[in-house]
Order: structure tokens, then sequence, then C-alpha cells
């Protein structure tokens, strides 16, 4: 049987079980009553939890390597595309389609010569925005531009421009954006909803049926042996809104109003029901019928344990203009240093921005690193410097650097630190959602091969190292 995999960024099985238990007729609950789901719990358990992170627990999910031998914690890391799961299978003559799955930007050398890869549209993570087949190239250009643009706040003028400057192409080719009857009914009520809850956040959760309907048209036509589908449309909700879905989580509960928890308490859930009107979508078709469904999550989220001490930041900040930004700090270095750099940005999601070096070989990256922590220390922000290999990735996170917020309040950040790049915007949700090792394989249609495999790497309380997916898909396809 074909393997669909829907990777649904940073669920869990508590979370899908609970989902279930308060939606009966949901259709992943009729579908665990007719015994067609089987349950499985994975652990990331190759690096230390406080350090979790989504870009390095899929590196590990999907090569099968513990991180501290692959190394690739942040999006921009360099991470061997041979090592993927996809590319193993489409080297071993498995046909694969992929739409979404993290470090797929990391494009295979022989994509559009190898007729195994049927087609893989990039994560939007980078600016990579090749496609195969190249008809996407258009939307994965416009998905790139969004995710990169976002910020903790949804900027609507911002959206509604890129939108409009891919207008004709919307026109003429709808279902090349993932413009369908299913997903434009998916948007509508997206839309809806945030106008009844008053929350235009929600709106990030378009993406998702936009990114389905492009899936289901690929799937049916190709029909590849494995495909995998990624969203991080639940993972954002958990992150802003876990206190007001479960506020019995913790111990202080006059964190937010009583009219902030009740806006938002559903927002979760809302996420659920857009998976599992997707999940009974696909099993009204005969094609999806014949596959086995599987819904994987690298690692999962639960209450953040820190949360009920968490100072509440007034607002968060990015740097909304990087060039701006790098043209102050190579002044600042050649000034200061006497270096001279060529900076080769590439996409991270913030409060990340990584660059690449692999051309400047003789540049000692230490004495780079020291320089731009002096830069950003100068302006009066935190920040840290991760360096792996010829990449260097930097941290600036206003939203957790309490001694800048207490300095400066939003309009004196943008003042002092607008002609640097820099845009500071208010907010009024924070992180109550936190990571934790515990993610999830739950099948959906199994079928005996597979249950096997997957139950030669379970223990007894059917949990499974996370390093052994790989292995399992792997050895379902010999």
């Amino acid at each position: 049987m074909k393997i669909i995999n829907l990777e649904i960024n940073e669920i869990n099985t508590k979370l899908l079980l609970k989902y279930i238990n308060k939606k009966p007729n949901s259709n992943l609950a009729i579908l665990k009553k007719s015994q067609s789901i089987e349950f499985y719990t994975t652990l990331a358990n190759d690096i230390e939890k406080s350090k979790l992170y989504p870009s390095q627990t899929w590196a590990s999910f999907n090569t099968g390597i513990e991180y501290n031998k692959h190394k690739c914690y942040w999006y921009s890391d360099h991470l061997d595309y041979k090592r993927l799961l996809w590319n193993k299978l489409a080297s071993r003559n498995k046909t694969v389609g992929i739409i979404g799955s993290i470090h797929s930007s990391k494009l295979p050398k022989d994509l559009f010569n190898n007729k195994n890869y049927k087609f893989l549209l990039p994560d939007c993570f980078s600016k990579v925005k090749t496609t195969k087949p190249c008809q996407f190239s258009s939307f994965q250009d416009l998905n790139n531009k969004l995710v990169g643009d976002s910020a903790r706040v949804t900027n609507i003028f911002g959206i509604s421009k890129y939108i409009f400057n891919f207008g004709i192409k919307f026109i003429l080719s709808p279902r090349s954006f993932g413009l369908s009857f299913f997903s434009l009914k998916m948007i509508s009520k997206i839309l809806m909803l945030a106008i009844k809850y008053k929350n235009k956040e929600f709106l990030r959760m378009a993406q998702f049926p936009l990114l389905c309907s492009i899936f289901s048209d690929l799937f049916i036509k190709y029909i590849p042996d494995y495909s995998t589908l990624f969203s991080n449309h639940i993972a954002g909700s958990m992150h802003r809104y876990w206190y007001a879905y479960e506020t019995n989580d913790f111990e202080n509960k006059n964190k937010y109003s009583a009219k902030w928890i009740k806006r938002n308490k559903e927002a979760i859930t809302i996420g659920f029901d857009l998976l599992d009107e997707y999940i009974g979508f696909l099993f009204k078709r005969k094609i999806f019928k014949e596959s086995t469904i599987i819904i994987t999550s690298s690692m999962g989220q639960e209450a953040n344990p820190e949360f009920d001490n968490k100072f509440l930041a007034k607002y968060d900040g990015k740097i909304s203009n990087i060039d701006l930004f790098l043209d102050k700090l190579k002044k600042f270095q050649k000034d200061s240093f006497d270096l001279d750099i060529k900076y080769q940005f590439e996409r991270n999601m913030a409060p990340q921005y990584g660059f690449n070096f692999e051309n400047q070989k003789d540049l000692d990256l230490n004495l780079v690193a020291k320089s731009i922590k002096e830069f950003i220390l100068n302006l009066g922000l935190m920040n840290h410097i991760d360096i792996e290999g010829r990449s260097l990735v930097l941290t600036i996170d206003p939203y957790n650097d309490i001694n800048f917020q207490e300095k400066n309040d939003l309009n004196i950040a943008n003042k002092k630190l607008g002609s640097f790049g820099f845009k500071f915007f208010p907010i009024e949700d924070h992180h109550s959602g936190a990571h934790c090792p515990e993610g999830v394989l739950m099948v959906i249609n199994p079928n005996d091969k597979l249950i096997n495999e997957i139950n030669k790497k379970s223990d007894s309380q059917f949990r499974i190292d996370y390093l052994d997916f790989h292995k399992i898909i792997l050895n379902y396809f010999q």
C-alpha cells in the first residue's frame, strides 16, 4: 500500500486523543470507533528537552541520525540531502512526492532528471522557489514571501499586497495556487472564525487548505509510493493559546483576562477541525482509501512549565529590513574591526537570521561573530550566535529581552532602532505552549506489514524512538 504522511508539526498522541474525545462525531473519532486507527508515541531523545526545536527534530526524524552527528539545528544549517528519507527512497527506485517537509528545500541534484521524484514543493523556511512540477513556482514564491515577512502579528495589508501582485496568475491558474472548491470552503470558514473571535491571527491557518488542495491534486495524478504534506497550522496556535485552551494546566489563573481566554479558547481545536475535515475529504475518494495515511510529528507541545512566572512582554520585534541592517553592520565592522564581509543571507524563522560564508574560506567566523555581538550590544539588545561549519546563525529575541523592554517602550524602541532595519509591534499572546519530546505516529487504515515494522521498534507502552521512524519506512518499502 502507498503511504501518505501528514506531518502535523508539534502535535502529540495526548492532544489527538483529547480532540477525539471532545468531538465524538469527528472523522477521526469515527475511524477510531471502527478500529481503523493505531496510536503510537514518538520520543525525541537525541537532545535535551530545553533545546528541542523543529528544524533539529525533523532533521533527526527524517534522517534517523541523532543531532550530535548530523549537527543541523537551525533551518539554514547544512544537512546532506542524501540522508533524508524521501531521497533515500527515490534512490531505491521508489516514487515520492513531498510538499513542505522541513529541509526539503535542500534539493536533490537530480530532482528533474529522476523520474522517482513525482512532485516536490520545498519547505517555505528558505528562499528556494524551485518546484517540481514547475507550475507551482509562483505559489512557492508567494508562500516564501508570506512566511518570510510574517511576524508575531499578522499584517493584513502586507498579505493583501502580495496576493494582489500575483492576481493575474491566480486568475489564469487557480489550481496551481491551491484554489479549489474544497480549499475555498475551508478558507471561508477560517475567515468567518477570525471575524467571530475577532482574531486575525487565525488567518495564518489558511495556508493549510491551499497545501491540502495541491497535495490532493498531485497525489491523484502521480500516486507516489511515499508522499508527505507538512503543516504548522496547529503548532502556532499551541504556542500562543495553550493558556486559553487549558487554563487548568497552570497554577496562575490571572495571566490573561477572561475576555482574552474566551476569545482564544477554541483556537487549537479549530486547527484540529481543519485536519479532521481534510481527512474526511481524503476518505471520500477510493484512491486515498487504498492508501495508509499516517500522521506524524517529530516532537510535541505541552503547557509551558515556566509560564506561571514568565514575564509577559508588551511587544516583540524582528529585523524587517535585512539589507538596511547589514549596511549598518558592515560599516561598523569596517570602522571597528577592519573587516570587509560579504553576507549571504539564509532564511530562518525570526528571531533567527542565518548567514552562509562558504565562499569566504579565509574569513575568521569567530572574529565575525565577535564583531556582530558587539554591534548589537551597542544597540542595547541581547543576542546569541551559533557557528556550524561555514554557517552562522544570529538570534536577536526582543520578546525575551526583559532589560530592553523595561528600558524602552514600543515607540522608543522603534525610534531608536528603526533606522537599523528593526520593527517592533505590540503583542497580546505569549508562549504558553512549550516543546516536549513526545510526538505522534498515528496510523489510519493500517496494513499488517507497516504495523509489524512499527511494533518491532515500539515498547509495551507503544512508544518509539523517533530515530527509528526512518528505518521503519525504509524496511516497509524493501
